[in-house]
């Protein structure tokens, strides 16, 4: 018998299920072992977990037996279904994100000033459990235009390498600026992008937050 080129692989069904807790993420019903995976509409040839939903039975009786020509009801939408299948996800992993506090600042943990524009990046993880990854990425702009982006390359602040934080543990990076943004008065403001992957490898994108440059006061203030 050749492989169905329809399966999921084994493993990323395993953590669909841990992400669920083995509830329908359609009515949320717990399913123990009658718990399916169904695949998104429009993606039935795909393998990718990101176009499977996991469902009840019945709710995967439901997904494909709606009528497009019968006017009654309301047809399941991929994107629906998507952004169904993700409030399950993060209902039944949000106890896995710990407190992370994270900051652009000019100052060590010393307390000592660092020399603009030697940049420090602090992230801490402030809670008792559990164990996690954080991806970083940064933006740099002086005005409107952008410097640098987290999409041009490599490394600690490009979303592409990981920082382990243990609990109670953290960490302080830095990174130089470009010799002109001393020289300039513009506004130079730098944002951060941060991505916490918990113990079952889901991935918790955090909100971007902005940090602007006092040029006076050689500080740096978050804007909201």
């Amino acid at each position: 018998m050749g492989k169905n080129l329809k399966d999921f692989k084994e493993e990323d069904k395993i953590k669909c299920l841990l992400w669920c807790d083995r509830h329908c993420c359609l009515c949320d019903k717990v399913c123990d072992i009658d718990i399916e995976f169904a695949h998104l509409p429009g993606f039935e040839k795909s393998r990718d977990i990101n176009d499977g939903i996991p469902v009840c039975s019945r709710c995967h009786i439901l997904i494909g037996a709606y009528n497009s020509k019968h006017k009654k009801g309301t047809k399941y939408k991929e994107k629906e279904l998507r952004r169904r299948r993700d409030q399950i996800y993060e209902k039944y992993t949000r106890h896995l994100l710990p407190p992370i506090y994270y900051e652009v600042t000019q100052y060590l943990l010393n307390g000592e000033k660092t020399t603009f524009p030697d940049i420090r990046f602090s992230i801490f993880h402030r809670g008792n459990f559990p164990p996690v990854r954080a991806l970083v990425g940064t933006e740099i702009f002086l005005s409107k235009k952008c410097l640098k982006s987290h999409k041009d390359g490599r490394g600690h602040y490009s979303l592409d390498q990981f920082w382990h934080l243990n609990p109670g543990m953290g960490y302080q990076g830095h990174f130089q600026l470009e010799e002109k943004v001393v020289q300039s008065s513009k506004r130079l403001k730098i944002k951060v992008y941060v991505t916490i992957i918990d113990p079952y490898e889901r991935y918790h994108e955090l909100l971007p937050v902005e940090w602007v440059y006092d040029r006076r006061k050689d500080s740096w203030w978050a804007n909201p």
